[in-house]
């Protein structure tokens, strides 16, 4: 398979070889004095239909992993979106020095690694919820002890949907390696259909190859 040609225009070509070598019965009869009896020929199928499932479940595996690392990415954008939003309405009512301010850490702004941003922001609402004159001036911003709750709960849960997005993407990558030797495994058999042929079929005979995918000089 080179740089420009795709899996599926691989396989196909596979395809072609393999179940052409068998069926046809000039270019099987030729074959057979080499090692390719039917037996042989049958190993050939079931190793490129084992290739096709492994595409197949590699293309599922990654479009789970690609579901779960956008609902991740989404999630963390929305908690730290929301979590913004809360200090700076806060920051409207308490300053630097205040008690309230200092209690909440809120104006701690250098928080940009994923790990600083949940631990800070569970702590912020965790000591949030318990400070009631607080809360109350979140409500003009339409902020209530519920939603903040609600917010705590989502912090907690972007942990179960980043490790989610770790196992989608350790899964994938598995595919991929068993894939990729399934695919090498199938290049080197039809390679050696297509190298026998070569010196089976010439000159004259040169048809036989074209049944088999491979282009012929006229």
């Amino acid at each position: 398979m080179g740089k420009s040609q795709s899996i599926n225009d691989f396989m196909e070509k596979c395809r072609i070889v393999i179940w052409n070598a068998s069926s046809d019965e000039i270019i099987r009869t030729r074959m057979e004095p080499f090692g390719f009896d039917e037996a042989r020929h049958e190993a050939n199928k079931n190793l490129f239909n084992e290739t096709t499932a492994l595409i197949s479940e590699n293309e599922t595996e990654h479009a789970e992993w690609k579901t779960a690392s956008e609902a991740f990415n989404n999630a963390q954008d929305s908690a730290r979106e929301a979590f913004s939003k809360i200090r700076q309405s806060l920051k409207f009512w308490f300053d630097a020095s205040s008690a309230e301010a200092i209690a909440l850490n809120l104006y701690n702004d250098k928080i940009s690694k994923y790990t600083d941003f949940t631990q800070a922001a569970s702590s912020f609402y965790t000591n949030l919820l318990t400070m009631e004159e607080v809360l109350g001036k979140l409500a003009p911003f339409g902020f209530t002890p519920e939603s903040i709750q609600q917010l705590l709960d989502d912090i907690s849960n972007l942990d179960i949907l980043k490790e989610n997005r770790e196992k989608e993407s350790g899964d994938a990558q598995y595919t991929v390696k068993e894939r990729n030797s399934k695919i090498d495994q199938l290049r080197e058999t039809v390679s050696d259909i297509i190298r026998l042929a070569r010196l089976i079929f010439l000159d004259d005979e040169a048809q036989y190859l074209e049944k088999l995918g491979v282009m012929v000089r006229s």
